[in-house]
């Protein structure tokens, strides 16, 4: 799974159909819904207990959330006082060397490996839209 599909999981469970409806309102104004149910086709699984209207709600509004560090990046600051709305696992990169990698080579009378470039799974907070600000 990519972060976005764990992003969309995670909405969709922490948040009722109706929540998610609520937020995508307060997030994005009609014409922007409106032009982007124009251009997406859901479909859903035969015996689904999902309906269209749900998951467009649920993949707009998982598009808002991100983490602390990717609002910083696009100009935002969380707001004083505010908490992570979602607590997931998202993939993470780094080309540090793993524990795993340090421990072969010390086995094999090596020294570790310079760089291991990998993903892990880490711990995120993530933020919805409505928690941040643009930054000054």
């Amino acid at each position: 799974m990519t972060n976005n599909e764990i992003i969309f999981e995670t909405v969709r469970a922490a948040f009722t159909p109706a929540q998610l409806a609520e937020l995508v309102k307060a997030i994005y104004p009609a014409d922007k819904i409106s032009a982007r149910r124009a251009s997406v086709k859901i479909t859903v699984a035969e015996g689904s207990d999902d309906n269209q209207e749900d998951i467009f709600n649920a993949m707009l509004a998982a598009d808002t959330f991100h983490t602390f560090a990717e609002w910083k990046r696009m100009g935002y600051s969380v707001k004083k006082g505010e908490h992570a709305a979602l607590v997931c696992n998202l993939w993470k990169y780094t080309d540090k060397p793993g524990k795993a990698a340090r421990e072969a080579a010390a086995a094999a009378g090596q020294d570790a490996p310079e760089s291991d470039p990998h993903f892990y799974m880490a711990k995120a907070h993530l933020f919805s839209a409505l928690q941040v600000q643009k930054s000054k």
